[in-house]
C-alpha cells in the first residue's frame, strides 16, 4: 500500500514522539493520550454536541474535527484521535442505527440468519464513509500547520474489532449478558463465521482508508473480547483480529494497537497476534504485563478510569505509580485502562495530564 502522505510528514517534520514510543524507542518523557479523550467530559464538547444528534456529529466533518482537537488544545497530549464511533462502518453499509442517551446504540437491522448478511455485501469505505477520510485529512492539515517547536501529536485512527462489532449486530445494541451473541457462537451454524469474515474485510478496507488519509497509527478496539474464555477467544475472536493485524502489517509500517477490554486472561493470545502495541486494561498488573509481553511489542495503559473520581492527591499518586511501574519498559505510552467517563472531574484530568508531562525517567 502506498502511503506518500504519511512518509512525507515523517521526513518533513520528524516522527511524533508517540509513534517513536509505539516503535519501541525509550525516551526520557512518556507520551500520553487517553481513550474517548474527545467527548462528554469536556464542556466545550457539549457546546458543539447540542447542535447535532450523535451520528450527525460523527458525519459532520468540520464539527468532528473541532471536537477531535479540543482535548489537545486544552491538555496538550501527544496523540489526537479522530472523533467518531466504531459503528460508523455499519451505518455506512446501510445498517439502520441510532444512539439514545443513557442507552447507547440501538440497531434496527440485527443479524440472526445468513440471509441478513446481504446488508453488508456492498460496503465501500471511500464511498460510504468518505467523511471519515475528510476528517482525517483535515486533522492531518491542522497538525502539520502547528508552529515549529510545538509538541507535534500523532494522528490516530481506529476501528472496532470484528468480534465486538458483530456482537452489536447480534444483540441489537449494548448488553450485559451477551446471550444472543453466545447463542449464535454455540449454535453450530455458520452465521457468526460469515459475519465475522465480512466484518474483517470491511475493517481492513476502512483502516486502510484512514492510513492513506494521514493516520500515523490506528487502534483496534475489541471492547467485548474479554467476555470470552481463552478457549472461546481463540475460536471466535482471535482468528479475525489476527487476520486484520496480519494484513495491515503487510500494507503499512504504521503502528497498529490492539485493545481488548477485560483482557487479563488473554495476554498470551494478544501477544500471539503480533500487534505493534498492546493496550492494557486496568485489570492487568504492570509487572505481569512486562514479564509476559515481549519487549518488541510496545505497551499502552493502564490506569483505572474511575481513579479520576477520587481525591486529587490520590489521582496524582496513582498516575505516578503507573508511570513508575512501566518506567523500565522501552516503548511505553500512558493511557487509561478504558475510555474516560463523562463525569470525570476536569480538575483531576488536568492533574493526570500535568503529572504525566512532568514525569522523567531516571
Amino acid at each position: 500500500m502506498s502511503l506518500p502522505l504519511k512518509n512525507k510528514n515523517e521526513n518533513a517534520r520528524g516522527v511524533p514522539g508517540m509513534v517513536r514510543a509505539f516503535r519501541g524507542e525509550k525516551m526520557d518523557t512518556v507520551p500520553f493520550w487517553f481513550m474517548r479523550q474527545a467527548g462528554r467530559y469536556l464542556p466545550e464538547y457539549h457546546k458543539v454536541r447540542k447542535n447535532f444528534d450523535f451520528m450527525a456529529l460523527c458525519r459532520d466533518v468540520e464539527s468532528s474535527v473541532r471536537v477531535s482537537l479540543q482535548p489537545f488544545e486544552r491538555f496538550g497530549m501527544d496523540g489526537i484521535i479522530m472523533f467518531n464511533d466504531i459503528l460508523t462502518p455499519l451505518a455506512g453499509a446501510g445498517v439502520r442505527l441510532r444512539f439514545e442517551e443513557k442507552r447507547g446504540p440501538v440497531i434496527e437491522d440485527m443479524i440472526s440468519e445468513s440471509e441478513d448478511l446481504k446488508l453488508l455485501s456492498d460496503f465501500n469505505a471511500e464511498r460510504d464513509t468518505d467523511f471519515v477520510a475528510k476528517i482525517m485529512r483535515s486533522l492531518r492539515e491542522n497538525i502539520d500547520a502547528l508552529p515549529e517547536g510545538t509538541n507535534r501529536p500523532a494522528l490516530l485512527g481506529f476501528a472496532g474489532a470484528p468480534f465486538t462489532v458483530a456482537s452489536y449486530l447480534l444483540e441489537g445494541g449494548s448488553t450485559k449478558s451477551f446471550a444472543r451473541t453466545k447463542a449464535c457462537l454455540y449454535s453450530g451454524g455458520r452465521v457468526y463465521e460469515k459475519l465475522a469474515e465480512r466484518l474483517t474485510e470491511i475493517t481492513i478496507e476502512y483502516l486502510k482508508m484512514q492510513i492513506d488519509a494521514g493516520a500515523d497509527a490506528v487502534q483496534i478496539f475489541d471492547s467485548w473480547g474479554g467476555i470470552l474464555s481463552p478457549r472461546d477467544y481463540r475460536e471466535f475472536a482471535r482468528p479475525y483480529s489476527e487476520r486484520l493485524l496480519r494484513e495491515l502489517r503487510a500494507m503499512t509500517d504504521a503502528p497498529v494497537i490492539l485493545f481488548v477490554g477485560n483482557s487479563a486472561h488473554l495476554l498470551e493470545d494478544m501477544v500471539a497476534q503480533k500487534p505493534s502495541v498492546i493496550s492494557l486494561d486496568w485489570r492487568v498488573d504492570p509487572a505481569v504485563a512486562c514479564e509476559k509481553i515481549p519487549s518488541e511489542i510496545a505497551l499502552q495503559g493502564n490506569m483505572d478510569p474511575l481513579i479520576l473520581y477520587g481525591e486529587p492527591e490520590r489521582v496524582r499518586s496513582e498516575v505516578q505509580r503507573t508511570l513508575e511501574a512501566f518506567a523500565g519498559r522501552s516503548g511505553y505510552v500512558f493511557n487509561l485502562g478504558h475510555g474516560i467517563l463523562p463525569e470525570s472531574p476536569l480538575e483531576n484530568v488536568e492533574i493526570m495530564c500535568e503529572t504525566v508531562q512532568a514525569f522523567r525517567r531516571q
